[in-house]
Parts: C-alpha cells; sequence; structure tokens
C-alpha cells in the first residue's frame, strides 16, 4: 500500500519561468496523495486570459493584487502545494503572505535554460528578447533566495529528480509527514 503524506503548513514553489514550479507540483501531489494549485493557471480561468493579458489589461499593480487575492483563497483549508507565477514576489503583500503563512522552496533555473525549456515566450510577460529575460533574472534572483526556506538548483535535472530532492527536503524539514496507517 502506498504511503500517505500530509502537510504541517503549505509549500509555496517560486522562481523563475521555466524553472518547473507546476510540473513539480503537479507531480508531488499525484506520488504523494496531496493537493496542489496553481496561481497562474487560476488566474488565467478566473479572468478568462492569459497572463501576458491580465498583466497587460490590468496593469502590474492591480495583477499583484490579484495574485495576491489567489494566495489568500488557496491559504485557507488544508496546506496545498502552491506553484507561484515567476513574478509573484514582486508583489511585497504576496512575499509577506508566504514568508508567514509557510514553506518557501525555490526552484533555480538559469535564463537560458528557461528560454529552452518555455515552448511559447509570446505567452509569457517580459520574455520579449534574452537580454530582457537575463535582466528581469537578474533582480529576481536576490528576492527568490531572501524568501528561499530552502533552494533547488533544477538544472539538468529530470522533473522526477527535482520532485524527489524536494520530497527529501520537505521531509527533512518536518513539512511534509506520513500520515499513520
Amino acid at each position: 500500500m502506498d504511503v500517505r503524506y500530509r502537510l504541517e503548513r503549505p509549500v509555496y514553489f517560486i522562481g523563475f519561468m521555466g524553472a518547473g514550479k507546476t510540473t513539480l507540483t503537479r507531480r508531488l501531489a499525484r506520488n504523494l496523495g496531496l493537493v496542489c494549485v496553481d496561481v497562474d493557471h487560476y488566474l488565467e480561468r478566473e479572468h478568462g486570459a492569459s497572463i501576458k493579458q491580465l498583466f497587460n489589461r490590468m496593469g502590474e499593480e492591480r495583477f499583484r493584487a490579484s495574485e495576491l487575492a489567489a494566495l489568500q483563497h488557496f491559504g485557507q483549508g488544508e496546506p496545498k502545494l502552491v506553484s507561484c507565477g515567476g513574478g509573484l514576489v514582486c508583489g511585497e503583500a504576496s512575499r509577506s503572505f508566504i514568508r508567514n503563512n509557510g514553506f518557501v522552496v525555490y526552484l533555480y533555473v538559469s535564463p537560458d535554460e528557461s528560454a529552452g525549456r518555455i515552448s511559447n515566450h509570446d505567452s509569457r510577460p517580459f520574455f520579449e528578447t534574452m537580454e530582457s529575460v537575463r535582466q528581469v533574472n537578474a533582480a529576481r534572483v536576490p528576492v527568490y533566495e531572501q524568501l528561499a526556506d530552502c533552494t533547488i538548483d533544477t538544472t539538468g535535472k529530470s522533473p522526477a529528480s527535482v520532485a524527489h530532492e524536494v520530497e527529501g527536503a520537505l521531509r527533512k524539514e518536518g513539512v511534509l509527514c506520513p500520515l499513520p496507517e
């Protein structure tokens, strides 16, 4: 029989575009019997537009407020694995919320590897040129690092390998606990 787990508190996955946040939360949820949610996918469904369209239509301030509202919504009920949009850390209120309400896993990816992993660059804000990607990434890395309770370098690793590494880190930190049989 498969072991089932529970989370002691929400786990927020942060990192640059293409780091694997969505793929990883889905894999961990499936493997461990947990609930996962994706802030970007939620906002796209809620508003009927892509993240890039929402960002352009709302402007950054309103967009960040909608991210915070989604975080607060997901913060209710049982703890979940939460895939955060790459720029969610740009909102001070969102940074404060995840810092105070959960465990934060930073998935590191280089700008070049990010570009290689993303098939549709047009769907992503700030993905006009590789120079703009490098600039945005360079500005965000210190924020990701500051927020992180745990950092995982995803460079050259398969999703299965990253999931195994994250699972071990969450167990070691006492965030992921097996349910009694």
